[in-house]
């Protein structure tokens, strides 16, 4: 007996969410059991806590130097087309490995304070949403920003570079009020670059 398409369409929907949500689920799992032996928590010793707080999250003068559109510019009057095309692949090569540095310096942070929140009986639940919500909106950026350095060229996401800096400040700060960890801040970024 074959069921006909009226009879199945019910199904692939519902097929699809459980895919979807037994993915999650797998994610969630993997992501709460990975080891963090790198990222010590909240009752190691005070150097530990002092490394683990002092992130060194890469400057926002960097990437505007890196993506000043002046280069750019000077390399396309001076320079034939193959330079160009170097140019932007190397500028692009740059300023992914300044975004993934930076990826990797919030992952130990968030790593560090989830550890930390474990074992704190004074949670403040603003404050962890708060942190939360610029948490995913870094991610969302990187991810972003990522996918359209590979479409758009280093030169075109050169604005959003600085949402990105201006998010991980944020994200430091609220961090910060969450942990009492202030004394162990790093001086806050420039903020985003304007045209």
């Amino acid at each position: 007996m074959r069921l006909s398409n009226k009879d199945s369409s019910p199904v692939i929907p519902a097929l699809f969410s459980i895919v979807i949500g037994v993915l999650l689920l797998g994610f969630l799992t993997h992501w709460a059991l990975r080891g963090s032996s790198s990222v010590p928590v909240a009752g190691a010793s005070p150097a530990a806590t002092s490394k683990a707080l002092r992130l060194e999250l890469p400057s926002a003068d960097l990437i505007e130097r890196l993506l000043d559109p002046r280069d750019l510019a000077f390399v396309r009057k001076e320079s034939p087309a193959e330079t160009v095309r170097l140019f932007e692949q190397e500028r692009r090569a740059l300023a992914i490995s300044w975004l993934r540095h930076t990826r990797r310096q919030v992952g130990r942070l968030m790593s560090y304070h989830v550890g930390a929140v474990r074992q704190n009986i004074n949670l403040r639940p603003a404050l962890e949403i708060q942190l939360g919500l610029y948490y995913v909106r870094f991610l969302v950026l990187y991810e972003l920003i990522l996918a359209l350095s590979y479409i758009r060229g280093p030169y075109q996401i050169r604005l959003m570079m600085g949402y990105v800096v201006g998010v991980t400040t944020q994200l430091r700060g609220v961090s910060d009020k969450l942990l009492g960890a202030a004394q162990f801040s790093t001086p806050a970024s420039a903020p985003p670059p304007t045209q």
